[in-house]
């Protein structure tokens, strides 16, 4: 019944949602306190917005992925409200824990029914509630900026994913200067673990249009999709 509750509210808000709605919100919600707020009308939004990120996790994966994708184990990192695991789902992917910081988005992903284990944790602040070596997929999409996460927290992505497992992590390349200084320190920590033999890179991918609507309808703003894989 809640999830038919769900359901309509969904298509409830989707009708009354405009484009301009959408792009008010995502500059309006910028600290991850403020996605409580967000909660209810985010899917909406990101579709409105043209939003490619789980899209574009679930491409990279599956043109590395080797394994059964309903015996894997996912970890989604600020899973939101599940947006990634529904588009994993939709390839065969079964095996689902989330970790976001905010509730009412872990109550949105809960609904959807896709995860045997959700969690509220901020990350960088708090250790992953997970065992190291346990998935075989660990994501986080979306994220990786100075106001959500520090760049040391890639180091646990990596930790909890098993030996041979892959990481994915997406990210919206905002053009500011802060964004470019957060990317190039972003990249001198990957870098660094690969020298020091934690993972090894698989692939970089530059998406034009990561959000496709993001100040109008058709002006994109690009992003990054980064793919690792840890050492056996």
């Amino acid at each position: 019944i809640r999830a038919s509750t769900y359901s309509q509210d969904f298509m409830m808000s989707h009708i009354q949602r405009t484009l301009q709605d959408s792009q008010a919100a995502i500059k309006c919600y910028k600290e991850p306190q403020s996605y409580d707020q967000w909660a209810d009308s985010y899917n909406t939004d990101s579709s409105n917005l043209g939003y490619k990120g789980p899209v574009c996790t679930a491409e990279i994966l599956m043109k590395h992925f080797t394994l059964s994708p309903d015996q894997a184990r996912v970890l989604d990192l600020a899973c939101g409200t599940g947006l990634v695991a529904k588009q994993l789902s939709s390839l065969g992917f079964r095996h689902f824990v989330g970790v976001d910081a905010s509730q009412p988005m872990l109550e949105k992903a809960r609904l959807t029914g896709l995860y045997q284990d959700l969690h509220q944790v901020l990350l960088g602040t708090e250790p992953l509630p997970v065992n190291s070596g346990e998935f075989d997929v660990v994501t986080m999409t979306g994220c990786l900026h100075r106001k959500y996460v520090p760049v040391e927290v890639i180091r646990e992505l990596c930790q909890v994913a098993k030996p041979g497992g892959l990481v994915v992590m997406t990210r919206l390349n905002y053009p500011t200067p802060d964004n470019a200084s957060f990317s190039e320190e972003l990249q001198r920590e990957m870098d660094r673990m690969e020298e020091e033999g934690l993972w090894k890179k698989l692939e970089v991918l530059q998406e034009e249009h990561y959000y496709a609507n993001y100040y109008q309808l058709g002006d994109a703003l690009p992003g990054t999709v980064y793919l690792y894989q840890k050492a056996v």
